[in-house]
């Protein structure tokens, strides 16, 4: 009830909180979408199946290989071109690490460009692209 010297209240000053829980269900929507859609992308499919058929990756990882949850990078994509960055978590019966991969889309069709596998706590990373490099881990430098 008012008052005569009271101005009405806004629609936006008295349901404020709605509004808030709305805007913040949107953004987790959207971020929950991003990370699924990313998951589940042809870039991701392709990493892990190229992982998977790599031996020394077997060798150390085991069988089966399972992809995380929190994939995370970047994948820039057209229908007929693109690039992908990314950083995805896996772990096997022995142990557990990242597979980093960077891929290109040419023509419709992804090309993986470099894709290793890095333990946690580890400098070291496994070519799994080079079939002659995979039995020789390769360190990056510290910064």
């Amino acid at each position: 009830m008012e008052t005569a010297g009271e101005k009405p209240r806004s629609w936006l000053r008295a349901h404020w909180k709605l509004v808030l829980a709305v805007w913040l269900g949107l953004a987790l929507s959207g971020a929950v979408a991003a990370f699924v859609l990313m998951s589940n992308s042809e870039v991701v499919k392709l990493a892990l199946s190229v992982a998977e058929s790599n031996p020394m990756l077997a060798e150390r990882l085991g069988q089966p290989l399972k992809r995380g949850w929190l994939v995370s990078g970047s994948v820039e994509v057209t229908p007929a071109s693109g690039h992908a960055e990314l950083a995805i978590p896996v772990s096997g019966p022995k142990g557990s690490g990242t597979l980093y991969a960077q891929a290109r889309k040419r023509a419709g069709l992804w090309h993986l460009g470099d894709l290793q596998f890095g333990s946690e706590g580890s400098s070291e990373r496994l070519d799994l692209l080079a079939p002659d490099k995979a039995s020789k881990p390769t360190a990056t430098p510290q910064r």
